[in-house]
């Protein structure tokens, strides 16, 4: 575009239309190519495994509890009665509950897991200890979009059962039996970026 001619008696130039930002252009700057467009995660589209992928517990349809909450102390400084001044504490994490419909591939599965945890909880001693104790297990949840591409994840670093509760069974209802896990972990910030497949 050629530049406007100077005002007289000022030496800058005249002014001109707005020019408005050109396609493939965002806020003036160059916006996303169709190959790098938002993916959004779906929340109906996650898949659990254990250690990596050794043991799949299966598709869910609901998972509560992922949260992180950073704890904090006021200190109470005299004199200071404007600005807070905040102590560090405790980073917490919530437990993690997941939901599903019991299906003939994936509960069966679920239950034979589970009967290995529980004969690693107690009494592994009396069988020579040739297992040992349970210590937990990493426990990775994959998000995925609409054409079931990865999204992201998050990685529950030592998590450990904490209970499984099973399906209210009543001849006189038609509705879906429900199973539900629960995990208490160590948290998820440390690893959850390093899953492959993730674009960051």
């Amino acid at each position: 575009m050629t530049t406007a001619p100077p005002r007289p008696g000022t030496g800058a130039p005249a002014p001109g239309p707005v020019q408005s930002p050109g396609p493939g252009t965002l806020y003036g700057r160059p916006g996303p190519s169709a190959g790098d467009r938002l993916r959004p995660g779906l929340a109906m589209r996650f898949h659990v495994t254990l250690d990596e992928r050794d043991i799949d517990l299966g598709l869910w349809s609901s998972c509560r509890g992922l949260q992180v909450s950073f704890g904090s102390k006021e200190i109470v400084e005299g004199g200071q009665y404007c600005d807070r001044t905040l102590l560090p504490e405790r980073v917490t994490y919530s437990t993690v509950t997941l939901e599903r419909m019991m299906t003939q591939a994936d509960s069966p599965r679920l239950q034979a897991w589970l009967a290995g945890v529980a004969a690693r909880w107690t009494g592994y001693e009396y069988d020579g200890g040739r297992a040992g104790a349970y210590q937990g297990q990493d426990v990775t949840i994959r998000l995925f979009d609409h054409q079931g591409a990865l999204v992201t994840g998050w990685v529950l670093q030592r998590a450990v059962p904490t209970e499984w509760t099973g399906p209210d069974l009543d001849a006189r209802s038609n509705s879906v039996a429900i199973e539900r896990l629960s995990f208490e972990h160590s948290g998820f910030l440390a690893h959850s970026g390093d899953l492959p497949g993730v674009a960051r």
